[in-house]
Formats: C-alpha cells, structure tokens, sequence
C-alpha cells in the first residue's frame, strides 16, 4: 500500500514569495493552471506536480502546509468528520475532469484535506506528515474513526500512524504553545546540512538545527520566508 497522503497545499499570505523560495531551494520546475479568474501554482517534480499554493485571505491565520488524505468518497468522508466534531472550511468541489476535494479543520483545528481522484499519490518530494496535537489521545482517536488510522509507540513522546501496513507519519503532543494543533510536513533531500543552509540564506528561519536520528536519517524543521514551518529529511 503507498501513503494515503496524495497531495499538499501551503496556505501563504504572499504566494509569490513562498513559490520563488520553495523553487530555488528544492531546485524544482513551477506548473501553473490559469482559468482567468484564478491561478494555482504547483511545485513540479519528475513529471508529476506534488503541491499546491493558497492565498491565505482570512485574517490572522498563519502560512502553514497541510496534507490531503486519499479517499473514496469525499462528501461522506467531509459528513462524517463533521459528525467527529472537524469543520469543513471549503468544498467538497470538483475540479473538473480531474478531482473532488475538500478543506477541513480537525476538531483541534490543524488543517487537513480529504481528495478523491483516480491517481496514485506522487512520491519522491513529500516524504513524511507529522501531526503536532493538544490532545494527542483525541487526535488519535478522530482520525482512526474517520479513516482507520492506527498508532503505535516509536519512541518515548512520539507515535507513529499506520494505514494498513504503512508507516507514513508521526503523532506527537504541540510543545510550543500553539493553542491548535497542525500537522508538520517533510520534504525528502539528499544534504540535510547544506539544503538547511541554502534555505536560511534565502530568508528560512531554525525551529530544530540540523540533527540525527539512529536508523531515521538526519533532519531539520525550519520556517518559510511567509512563516510557514516544514521539515527537511535526508534518510539514512
């Protein structure tokens, strides 16, 4: 089974600046769908895009990047969420000929969206979620009811979820304040140490320098030029 992660989105306040960043640092192409009335810029990677970018339009919300979750039915997956105490924020909505999504908070408000189409989840760029919660039990408990997610203890304070028989992210309490919860993103590089210094020189702030992980790989969590946080992982 591949993750059930299928796609990411960043919800920035200056999607120019968080393309132009995101671009140079990863060394990636940028697609672009253009209707006219609205434009959606798409990281692009071994002809396949990965993410998306979302002018953030509601005031005091933070840039932050979010996963989408694979399902079968988005209209009864958004119903049953909203019967588990998550607000859909937007959708469900076709985009035509392609996809049905739709954009939720859950009910420690971290962003998540769920996304129904006939293709199998681009790989190679995302390569971890991390879910950062004020209630790690609850949080555990909501998206084990809504998808079957399970957890299992990895190391003191952390757990990982399973679909299936997949390992594909993390589960941990919040520890810096933040009064919601939000999930953490890892992009996949091959120098964790120099990707971490060509982002600060590009205008990347440090949350956890650059440290290893016996049998994980080395990793870092730093913040966007638009204050959005992501992490860096080169496997061991």
């Amino acid at each position: 089974m591949t993750t059930p992660i299928t796609w990411h989105e960043l919800i920035t306040g200056d999607v120019d600046a968080a393309v132009g960043f995101y671009t140079e640092l990863l060394g990636l192409e940028l697609e672009t769908a253009d209707t006219g009335d609205f434009r959606y810029h798409m990281l692009r990677k071994d002809g396949r895009t990965h993410s998306g970018f979302v002018k953030q339009e509601l005031e005091g919300v933070p840039s932050h990047w979010y996963p989408y979750v694979l399902v079968a039915d988005v209209d009864a997956s958004a119903e049953k969420a909203k019967a588990l105490g998550a607000q859909v924020y937007h959708g469900p909505v076709d985009v035509p000929g392609t996809l049905r999504f739709a954009a939720l908070g859950d009910p420690q408000q971290a962003s998540f969206g769920l996304m129904q189409w006939g293709q199998e989840p681009p790989t190679g760029l995302f390569v971890w979620d991390e879910l950062h919660a004020t209630d790690v039990r609850a949080a555990a408990g909501f998206y084990g009811e809504l998808l079957g997610w399970t957890t299992a203890p990895f190391v003191e304070g952390y757990e990982m979820f399973n679909a299936a028989e997949t390992n594909f992210g993390g589960l941990m309490q919040e520890r810096s304040g933040s009064p919601v919860a939000f999930w953490l993103t890892y992009f996949g590089v091959e120098d964790t140490d120099g990707v971490a210094a060509k982002a600060m020189e590009l205008g990347a702030g440090v949350i956890v320098p650059p440290e290893s992980m016996e049998e994980i790989g080395r990793y870092a969590v730093l913040t966007d030029p638009t204050g959005a946080a992501f992490g860096i992982h080169q496997s061991t």
